[in-house]
This record gives structure tokens, sequence and C-alpha cells, in this order.
């Protein structure tokens, strides 16, 4: 007598279900064009649902689990498709697994919001001084007012997307900070791409951007909002701001001066300095004598040493602070236990500087114009331009010739020069004319 043709229901399997594995049962009679199910069951296991697909190797596909009586509607919906993915393909075991490696790679695809961190995370490693701005600026043009956007896949981000960002900026009356972010997210798509190339990301199954594009590359920089930068005060403006300072907060005042005796150094790497940065007592095979030792991290190749030679000067700015605070704290600090802020000092100037403006009618300047006045004004003392670039520190020579053999440390240079700058100061302060600097030719 012939078997009757099996056709899975839910009575057949739920009564299957409560039988022990292990076994394997086949439907015989599905319907025409649906594909045959095959039930599984190990021993102890759960009822498991395949598909044979037909081909040389007779490849089985997992459906599902046969849990409940829902169960085979679904099984059956994804059989269908299965065996429509076997006649599109050839081998829908095959194309499931692609699409399944398409689907983790989606998943594994960053943010914008991702892209943006990572790249911060990259400047943190290197130390590099514009890291806490940087990560200000994504936050507060980027992430906070375009959460949706920032939420989205890196990959997704158009160029319209960059100048809508960048658009509200200008509509909010913001100029050079609209280049300035435009460069950062430009800079942080670059290195997006340099990380999908990179065999540890993917070793460290990491997240992958898979950028075709930079679309920051395509908005244009704003060249009217490119401001010039050089402005620099007279002599007669750095006295003002010089007793203007009387005014200021003792460890904003004494900071500040403490730098423009020191021909103002970068005030990040100052404001970074703890007391292990100073000596007092430094002894060096051409060098005897206080000094303070700054991390110098901008630009390419990493953080290097910038040694500054302490001159009787620039103690005696320094000495107020160490008064106040003592050694048991950070030298540059307003409570003892977190360190002055760029901003902060930046606070301090531009409102000296709008109370000089009124009073005085000098024209508005910012903190960074006090570096580019201390440099001029070396320059007018003919300072060497050798010893300006170290003492200021300009940057190094680059490759093996700079990297491995320019070891000199200029410290007696140094001190000359800042010798010099603390008499040139000291004759600004006391409203001394200036002493003409004659040249003398070559023999």
């Amino acid at each position: 007598m012939a078997k009757r043709p099996l056709f899975f229901t839910d009575a057949y399997l739920q009564k299957l279900k409560r039988e022990p594995g292990p076994f394997k049962k086949t439907e015989t009679a599905a319907g025409r064009g649906e594909g045959r199910l095959i039930a599984k069951k190990a021993a102890g296991g759960a009822l498991e649902l395949y598909y044979r697909q037909r081909t040389p190797y007779d490849k089985l596909i997992k459906l599902g689990t046969y849990d409940a009586p829902g169960d085979l509607a679904r099984i059956r919906r994804k059989l269908r498709a299965t065996r429509a993915r076997q006649i599109d393909t050839g081998d829908a075991k095959a194309a499931l697994q692609a699409e399944k490696r398409q689907k983790d790679a989606e998943r594994r695809k960053g943010t914008l919001e991702q892209l943006c961190s990572i790249y911060i995370d990259a400047l943190r490693a290197a130390k590099k001084e514009s890291t806490d701005r940087v990560e200000a600026i994504f936050r507060r043009n980027v992430i906070k007012p375009f959460p949706l956007l920032a939420k989205g896949k890196a990959s997704a981000v158009t160029a319209d997307d960059v100048k809508q960002t960048l658009a509200r900026m200008v509509r909010r009356g913001v100029t050079r900070q609209v280049n300035l972010t435009r460069a950062y997210l430009h800079a942080a798509f670059e290195h997006a791409v340099k990380s999908d190339n990179d065999p540890r990301t993917v070793a460290q199954a990491g997240v992958l951007f898979s950028l075709k594009v930079n679309p920051v590359a395509a908005v244009p920089i704003i060249g009217e909002y490119e401001r010039t930068l050089d402005r620099t005060l007279s002599e007669a403006e750095l006295r003002e701001f010089w007793n203007a300072l009387d005014a200021a907060p003792l460890v904003q005042r004494q900071v500040l001066r403490f730098n423009i005796a020191l021909a103002c150094q970068r005030p990040t790497q100052l404001l970074r300095a703890d007391w292990s940065a100073f000596d007092f007592d430094l002894e060096t095979e051409n060098y005897r004598g206080p000094a303070l030792l700054l991390r110098d991290a901008k630009g390419r190749g990493g953080a290097r040493d910038h040694l500054l030679p302490l001159t009787s000067f620039a103690l005696e700015q320094f000495k107020p602070l160490r008064d106040r605070i003592g050694l048991t704290a950070l030298p540059f600090t307003t409570d003892g236990t977190k360190r002055l802020t760029l901003e902060t000092l930046s606070a301090v100037v531009t409102e000296i500087s709008k109370a000089l403006e009124k009073s005085h009618d000098i024209p508005a300047f910012q903190l960074r114009d006090l570096r580019r006045t201390a440099e001029t004004m070396l320059q007018k003392l003919t300072i060497d331009k050798e010893v300006r670039a170290h003492l200021l520190s300009h940057g190094r020579t680059r490759g093996v010739q700079g990297k491995h053999y320019e070891r000199y440390d200029f410290l007696p240079e140094k001190r000359q020069a800042l010798e010099r700058w603390a008499a040139h100061l000291k004759r600004i302060i006391a409203g001394q004319k200036e002493e003409k600097i004659v040249a003398f030719p070559a023999a």
C-alpha cells in the first residue's frame, strides 16, 4: 500500500515537536512551486525547518525553528522567498550569505558623529593642541544642531548636507569659524578614508565608513571670511595693555605677563605645563640656570621638547603665582585643581581691548596678536631669524637631518635673546623712548 503524501501542518508539527530526536522528516505533497520543507530534530534539541537547495551539492538552508502554530506560516513565506532567490541566482545559500555580509557591513558603517569622534581621538592621541577646540566646534556647529545628520551614516552625508550645516552658521552671523568648521570636517572625512584602509581597523572589526568621496571637498572656502592676521601692537599700545592688566584677576594677570616675558609662547603649551616642567637649577653642557620645559605638539612628527631659559624679569612675573599657589598645586590655576583655560585668558585680553578701544582709541586686538607683536619686536631688535624660530618654536627641519642630527638646543642664544627682550619690555613699560638700533655692515 502506497504511503500517503506528507504535507506539514501545525497539528503535525506540534506532534513532531513532542517526539524525541533525532529524526528527519521531508514533505512529499507540497503545492506546485511551493518547495518542500524538511523537519529535523537532534536529540534533546528544537524542531528546525529547512529547505533543500537542489544543486549538485544539495545544500540545506535553515528557515527557522518551529515552536508555536504561527511559526509555520512565517516559515512558508520564507521558503517561497528562498525558492525565488534560488531561481534568480542559481545558489540561494550563497546569495543569502552575500546579503548577510552586506547587512553586516552596513551595520558596521559609522555615523557622522562616530567619524568626528574618531578624528578627535586621533588628535588627542597625537597630543594636538587643537583637540579641544575641534571637539567644541563639532559639538556646537554639527552634532547638536543637526542630530539626525549626526546619527546618520557618514557615507550618506552629501555636499548639500555640509552646505546646510555651514549656512546655518552664516545666517547666525558667524564668519571665520565657518571656514574652520569646514576645514575640520574635511580633515575628519580624510582621516576616515585612511581608517577604512588601515588593516588594523579591519582586523579589530572596528567601525568602517565606506566613503566613496569626501563630501566637504565640493564645498568651497568663503574667501571673504578668511581674515588676514596682521594686527600687531605698537610700543605705546603694549604699554597700555601691560598697565591695564593691573585690573585683571591676579592669576590671569601674572600668567599673561609671564608669557609676555617669555616672548609670547603659545598659550596652550604654557597652560599645560605642571611643576615638573620647571627646573630652577638646570645645568647642561652650555647652560646653567632656571628653565621651563614646554611640549610642542603643533605640526607633524609628534610632540617635541621646547626648553626656555627663565630670565630674572620672567621670574619676577612668575613669583606672585608661586607665592599664591605654592608647589602643591598646578602652576597655572585659579582653584588649585583645574588648569587655566585658553578661553579664560582670551576673554581677559578681549575685555581689556574693548576698554582700551573706548578710553584710548586703540584698535581691537586679541590674545593671538600678542605673539605676532613679540615676533615683530624681536625682528626690530635684530634677533637672528634662526634664534627667533627656536625661541618661538616655529618648527624644525623636516626629514632625516632634522629628526636625527640637529640636536643643538640653542639655550645660550635663547637666553641672550630673552635678556634683550626683557630690557626692551622694561623700557616700554617705563615709557622710555625707543633706542635707535644701528646695523653695522659686515667687515
